[in-house]
């Protein structure tokens, strides 16, 4: 059965209002076991929180950034935790809704050689920035690389534990949001199978403001996009794809 063969990652930081709702949630489908948080250096009672519910704990001595968090995350369960085949991700925030995990696990049974199931919000539901970001990023990414990933920022995802050990092989260099955006760069570069379903958006339910900064989280993505645009092989994929698809 797929879901005993499942670890949930959880970046937290400073997440003691809707954290514990979160777990609460999940374990529908999973035992607390199979719940990794990672606190991120919280100053506030996530920690305690984590503890008391009795889920798997790692924790950062100060904030390090989501991808940080969620690149030791994926080490850890790499290289201790042979048997777990896939990684769920989602957000300690309450923006994602763990009654659409049968949807992402469904997927794995009809395609299971597909390595990273990306969720997609509704960009109408989502706040000013987070649409006008998503919006760009997307259909730059959808003209470029022929791809049909529309919210490249979404934390909600099943990885197939395979193929990632390939795409940190090659290299992760991200520490902050932008690093679920370049795990989907290097699978499209290693041509690792990606696909994405509609989920649930959730931020008019959120009790706190979003931890995405306009200013510096825009700037990442868009030198992540020119440090990969300045790859030759990822410009040569590009041009392949584009001169099969014409």
């Amino acid at each position: 059965m797929i879901k005993s063969k499942i670890m949930v990652v959880i970046p937290a930081y400073n997440e003691e209002l809707s954290l514990s709702r979160v777990i609460q949630k999940l374990e529908i489908f999973f035992t607390r076991k199979q719940i990794l948080v990672v606190d991120d250096g919280s100053i506030d009672s996530t920690l305690l929180i984590a503890k008391q519910l009795g889920v798997e704990i790692v924790r950062n001595v100060r904030n390090q950034g989501k991808g940080f968090a969620l690149r030791k995350a994926f080490l850890i369960i790499i290289s201790k935790m042979p048997n777990i085949e896939w990684i769920l991700t989602l957000d300690a925030d309450g923006q994602h809704s763990p009654e659409d995990i049968p949807k992402l696990i469904s997927k794995t049974n009809s395609f299971p050689n597909i390595g990273i199931i990306n969720g997609k919000r509704q960009y109408r539901k989502m706040p000013i920035f987070n649409r006008i970001s998503n919006i760009l990023t997307s259909n730059w990414c959808n003209f470029w690389l022929n791809w049909d990933i529309d919210d490249l920022q979404c934390g909600f995802r099943l990885y197939n534990v395979k193929n990632l050990k390939d795409i940190i092989n090659y290299g992760l260099t991200c520490r902050k949001f932008d690093l679920e955006t370049e795990l989907l760069f290097i699978a499209w570069l290693l041509d690792i199978k990606l696909c994405q379903i509609p989920i649930t958006t959730m931020y008019a339910n959120l009790q706190r403001r979003s931890r995405i900064k306009p200013t510096f989280d825009t700037l990442r993505w868009i030198r992540l996009g020119i440090k990969f645009g300045f790859k030759l092989e990822f410009f040569h994929k590009i041009w392949l794809t584009r001169k099969i698809k014409y």
